[in-house]
This record gives C-alpha cells, sequence and structure tokens, in this order.
C-alpha cells in the first residue's frame, strides 16, 4: 500500500515528538555508525569528527513542523527572534566562561600555577566560538529548546520538562563513548557528564521560556559550552582531592537551576507560557484545520 504525503504528514502530527525522535536518533545515529565503522573518530581532527551527527537536532524539528498546521515560517520566525533583552545574551554566554574558568582557577589555588591555555590559537578563538554558533552545538538547540521542550510543557513544568529533554540529551551522546575523544566510558566521567547534561538542560529551558521561544540566546550558551575552558591550572591543594568538574562544573548549573525553582517554583521564571505547537490536526476534517489555525492565530 503506497502512502500518500497528506496520510504521511498526518501520521506525524499525530505522533509529534516520537516522529522528532525518530528524526533525531535516526540521523545522528546513523552517522555515529558511519564514523565508528570507518574509524573517523580517530582520523579526522577532534572538533569536526563527529560534524554531521547534531544536524539531526534542526532536521527532525523542521521535519515535524513542515507536518503540523503550523507554517514553517512562522515557527522560524519564533525561533530566530533576535530583539531580546541584551542581558539574555550576556547572561547566556558569561555563565558557561564563568563556569568553565573557575574549575582551572580553583585546581591553581594554594601554590599551584594558571596560565592561560585556550583550545584555539587567539586569533582564530572567536571563529571557533562561531563555528560552534552556526554549524555545530548550538545547531541542537533548534529541537531540543526550539521545538521538544515547548512539547513537553504541554503535561509538564519547565523544570520537569527540562529534565525530559536532559535525559533524551544525554541518551543521544551515548554512542559516543564507543571512541570519541571527548568522551571517557570511565565511571566517574559519566557520572560528572551525566549530572552536567542534566542540570544545564533545566537551565537552558528557562532561558528558552525567558525569550518566549526564542533559542539564539541559548545557541550562544551551547557553544561558549562547547569552546570550554581558556585557562589551565594545575598543582593546587585541591587539584586531585576534589572533583571540581563535578562539584563546581555540574554544580554550578544545579546551583543556578535550585535559585530559580525556591525563587519561582517549578516554571523557573515568572511568568512563563511557553507553548506546544497547535494541537495535531485531522487533514481528513477541513473543520478542524480551520478550527487548529484559528487557535494558532490567537496565540
Amino acid at each position: 500500500m503506497v502512502l500518500d504525503l497528506s496520510e504521511f504528514r498526518s501520521r506525524i502530527d499525530r505522533h509529534r515528538v516520537p516522529a522528532f525522535l525518530l528524526a533525531v536518533y535516526g540521523w545522528s545515529w546513523g552517522w555515529d555508525a558511519v564514523y565508528f565503522s570507518f574509524g573517523w573518530w580517530e582520523t579526522l581532527p577532534v572538533y569536526i569528527n563527529s560534524f554531521p551527527r547534531q544536524w539531526g537536532l534542526p532536521i527532525g524539528a523542521l521535519v515535524v513542523v513542515w507536518a503540523s498546521d503550523v507554517p514553517l515560517r512562522e515557527w522560524l520566525g519564533r525561533v530566530l527572534r533576535w530583539r531580546l533583552h541584551p542581558g539574555l545574551y550576556l547572561g547566556a554566554l558569561a555563565l558557561p566562561v564563568f563556569v568553565t574558568n573557575v574549575q582551572p582557577a580553583l585546581a591553581a589555588l594554594g601554590g599551584g600555577t594558571l596560565r592561560y591555555s585556550p583550545p584555539a590559537p587567539l586569533s582564530l578563538l572567536l571563529g571557533f566560538f562561531l563555528l560552534n554558533v552556526v554549524l555545530f552545538g548550538g545547531v541542537e538547540e533548534f529541537g531540543w529548546r526550539g521545538f521538544l521542550q515547548r512539547q513537553f510543557q504541554g503535561h509538564l513544568s519547565v523544570f520537569s520538562a527540562g529534565l525530559a529533554v536532559g535525559v533524551l540529551w544525554w541518551a543521544w551522546h551515548l554512542p559516543l563513548f564507543l571512541g570519541h575523544p571527548n568522551f571517557a566510558a570511565d565511571p566517574l566521567f559519566l557520572f560528572q557528564y551525566t549530572t552536567f547534561v542534566l542540570g544545564a538542560s533545566t537551565v537552558l529551558g528557562a532561558l528558552v521560556n525567558a525569550t518566549d521561544g526564542g533559542v539564539l540566546p541559548a545557541v550562544g550558551m551551547h557553544a561558549a559550552i562547547n569552546v570550554g575552558a581558556v585557562l589551565a591550572g594545575s598543582g593546587g591543594i585541591l587539584e586531585g582531592v576534589v572533583p571540581l568538574a563535578l562539584v563546581v562544573g555540574s554544580g554550578a548549573w544545579w546551583l543556578l537551576a535550585a535559585v530559580l525553582v525556591a525563587r519561582y517554583g517549578r516554571s523557573m521564571i515568572p511568568g512563563s507560557a511557553l507553548q506546544p505547537l497547535s494541537e495535531p490536526s485531522d487533514r481528513s476534517d477541513p473543520s478542524r484545520r480551520s478550527a487548529s489555525r484559528s487557535v494558532q492565530t490567537r496565540r
């Protein structure tokens, strides 16, 4: 039996989250299988050796929005809103920079050494950040926060939705533990990484609510996380005694999440009103299509 285009779109629209996850995991894990099979994780430069995999996120979101009654232009206009309060951009960039660089500073505390050691030459550091914005990790936010966070918030609080997205974000990375050079399979790293992803996901979820669905500050925050520390510290009294990446790195995200929950409850920000896409439509019923468009227009 041949499935016509209208019925195909209708099925995607009725099962938005499963369809999104199928597209995301299918695309990304498919590329992981190729890279693993050919050993490209070991032979390509470390920051581009899994370049295509993150594009599963915007692809999955675009497929589901295309299948819905929400015009792609309307959705893109919302997620790409850039006229936001400057403090949102500044905070989104400053928080990862602070968290990643306070760790080496503490590692040098008490007689150690602290030196400037960026992940790329200074002349290339801005370019490295911009590549993370437009090509690498930053594009993930169109799917995780631009689509999935708001879908989950149809049934969950901002905090719970952020945790749910974090679990799926964490699982999406699992194939990288099979050999990607930035991922180690030892228990401490896995525990630290898990707590970081879940904590950061709740904060990113709150951030996209603060922008009413705009993802650009979240894209910047994600890119700043990926750039990492520009300082290196060693020889301090805390080095080797306290797992700084866990206590300071992951802990900072959870501390911020705890402060927001304590202040505003599980909504994490005042007046959070981020909604999912319009209700799934039945393309066989023109009256329901019209009603769905009317609801979306009022929103």
